[in-house]
């Protein structure tokens, strides 16, 4: 058995399952996110907003929902992912999901790393403390947004305000690989690993399905300090 641990921390940083999720679940899901709209958004030239301040941007380029735990569909879907998390990374808790919208034409790079590492405390802390899930929607490859993210990278450190200034862009541009992702596939990844939306050269708008984990012993610290929460207006 693939030792998930070692190739989240020591080897290429992510792991994928393709048509992990059945695809009639996903067509279920897919009919309720026309609902959804913009808490947290950033421009073409990476100005970040939530809520009303949303409507200031020039544009946007790449936008998230408000969270989706409750939907039928997510938590279905939820209860497929956890036993791949639970046996693999037994200390890891479901922490939240959402979904990621990239505009068509969007030009949108922006590398950076994940909850905990993108607060102070935890951004250079290289244990294993948080894993991104992405669900794909559709077929995605290079050329219709498959997410960026450059292998082994888990291993290096990232400067999250850097992240933020795009001092990075650079570097990921020309060293991060777009892997083919089947609908329904399972992407997870060490949230060390610098990983980015990518520009999306299509005529549709291209959605994805995210689920993070955390360690169990630091999730209570980060939920206190994650806008995430107070942006999509939730108290627990």
């Amino acid at each position: 058995m693939t030792n998930y641990q070692s190739l989240l921390t020591e080897g290429e940083g992510y792991k994928i399952l393709p048509g992990f999720i059945p695809s009639k679940l996903i067509s279920s899901f897919l009919s309720r996110i026309k609902d959804l709209y913009p808490v947290r958004a950033s421009s073409s030239n990476k100005i970040y907003a939530e809520g009303e301040k949303i409507k200031e941007l020039p544009d946007i380029s790449v936008w998230w929902s408000q969270i989706v735990s409750e939907f039928p569909e997510s938590i279905a879907i939820l209860k497929l992912v956890q036993p791949v998390i639970q046996s693999h990374f037994p200390n890891f808790v479901h922490y939240t999901n959402d979904v990621v919208f990239i505009k068509s034409k969007s030009t949108w790079v922006s590398p950076h790393v994940d909850s905990p590492h993108r607060f102070e405390k935890y951004n250079y802390d290289k244990r294993l403390l948080g894993i991104q899930c992405i669900i794909s929607l559709k077929d995605l490859d290079k050329n219709s947004a498959s997410t960026g993210l450059v292998p082994y990278s888990q291993k290096r450190d990232f400067e999250i305000n850097k992240c933020y200034t795009g001092s990075y862009d650079r570097w990921f541009l020309e060293n991060c690989i777009q892997p083919d992702l089947p609908r329904g596939s399972l992407l997870l990844y060490n949230c060390r690993l610098l990983h980015s939306s990518m520009p999306n050269p299509t005529e549709l708008e291209r959605p994805a399905l995210l689920y993070n984990f955390l360690h169990k012993s630091i999730v209570d610290e980060i939920k206190e300090i994650d806008s995430v929460w107070t942006s999509n207006a939730q108290n627990s």
